[in-house]
């Protein structure tokens, strides 16, 4: 296959801005059971080492594939099953040679392999301190534990190092006691004691789908909740994390290769995405937005579907704009001047990138400078078009004339141009 070049420079550019804002941060990601079992933790190992390369704390949690006598639920409040001693000392010989595995893909540093010169560091630790389950509706729970803390300093420490972290299943107790630990808590209570900003989790299959087995790509915590045994992981631990801190949640499937850097360097990603807050947002434009405008409006005008505007107009009129950002970048814009001696306001510059048309986007931003006008007192929204009248019309636009339009307006208006005036009521 021939080099791409043009697609490799696009797609530098699209995770530039996440490269930036990566770094510093810190990130908890749970190996599932599979990915270690089938030996593919030698690959993600190199998309690891690129992580830590751009300066992003890692801390790795894994569990063990060893059966229990009970097979594990989704449900929130189903207890765990009883870890007996027998069980306990399988959890450990396993948990040991898993540890070993992780550490030994993330020590590769030949230079065939993408990790040349890593030098990845791993430090492991008692840094979790954990406590018996105790009795639970009358059962034993005997070696089963929950965590009651993270050694988060001694954790930050090594991550100041520039250390990976790694996290076994297992928590220590001040008697000198082990107690097995699924890895999804220890990552989530890790996750809210570091101040992370993601859990990623690595598993076949953990995303949520729909009725029909398509993935969704974005969640809320409310609506994660609600569908949660759409996945094959237990997620409720993991979700309790983003009701404790300002996080993310990614649920990607390890069969994917490369998951984890299309999951976080591309704006939609592959997986599951969970949020406390909506991912995608309309809100007011800021000046740090105004780049991204130009370049979603600037095409438009060279077609002639805008009027062209210079670009000190813009940095001028910002205050009349709103954008739809996702993921912290701007994916569509829209303008809305209020004419309030008219009781009227001009809807203008409704733009979106190409590839977020067609999805009800364009009718969100109209729909939000229908309530704004509205609540500013406007009685009267109106668009000036020359392309997309019928788009206007289809969501209740009637046509007008340039008397329709405040006087100030007017003045400005250009017959020469020919842009049909369509007017809508802002009532809702």
């Amino acid at each position: 296959m021939d080099f791409d070049r043009h697609r490799f420079i696009g797609w530098f550019r699209e995770a530039s801005p996440y490269i930036h804002r990566f770094r510093g941060e810190t990130f908890v990601i749970v190996l599932g059971g599979d990915l270690l079992s089938d030996g593919r933790i030698r690959k993600l190992a190199h998309d690891i080492a690129l992580l830590a390369s751009l300066g992003i704390r890692l801390v790795l949690s894994f569990g063990a594939d060893v059966p229990l006598t009970e097979k594990p639920s989704n449900a929130a409040d189903e207890p765990a099953p009883p870890v007996p001693p027998e069980i306990l000392a399988s959890l450990m010989k396993e948990v040991g040679r898993l540890r070993l595995e992780i550490e030994a893909a993330l020590s590769q540093g030949t230079d065939a392999t993408p990790m040349a010169g890593a030098r990845l560091r791993v430090a492991g630790g008692n840094f979790v301190i954990g406590r018996p389950l105790g009795v639970l509706s009358g059962v034993d729970r005997l070696y089963a534990g929950t965590v009651r803390r993270i050694e988060s300093e001694a954790v930050r420490q090594h991550l100041d190092s520039g250390e990976v972290v790694l996290l076994p299943p297992f928590g220590f107790s001040p008697t000198g006691e082990l107690f097995y630990i699924p890895a999804s808590e220890i990552a989530s209570r890790a996750a809210v004691a570091l101040e992370a900003t993601k859990i990623i989790l690595l598993d076949r299959a953990p995303e949520i789908r729909d009725g029909g087995g398509k993935v969704l790509r974005q969640l809320t915590l409310g609506e994660a909740r609600k569908n949660q045994k759409r996945s094959t992981i237990p997620l409720s631990p993991l979700l309790e994390a983003l009701d404790a801190a300002d996080l993310r949640l990614h649920l990607l499937d390890t069969r994917e290769d490369g998951a984890l850097l299309l999951e976080l360097f591309t704006r939609d990603g592959i997986g599951t995405l969970i949020s406390r807050d909506p991912f995608e947002h309309i809100r007011k434009a800021t000046l740090d937005d105004l780049v991204e405008i130009l370049e979603i409006i600037r095409p438009l005008e060279e077609k002639g579907i805008l009027v062209a505007r210079p670009r000190e107009r813009i940095e001028m009129e910002l205050d009349h704009f709103t954008v739809a950002s996702r993921d912290r970048s701007v994916i569509g814009c829209v303008s809305l001047t209020p004419y309030p001696e008219a009781r009227s306001a001009e809807m203008a510059c409704l733009a979106l990138l190409p590839e977020y048309q067609g999805e009800g986007r364009g009718g969100q931003l109209l729909a939000w400078c229908r309530r704004e006008a509205y609540r500013q007192g406007l009685e009267t929204l109106f668009v000036l078009t020359t392309q997309s009248s019928r788009w206007f019309m289809e969501r209740g636009f009637r046509e007008g004339r340039p008397e329709d339009l405040p006087l100030e307006r007017s003045r400005l208006y250009d017959p020469t141009r020919k842009s049909q005036i369509l007017l809508s009521p802002t009532a809702p």
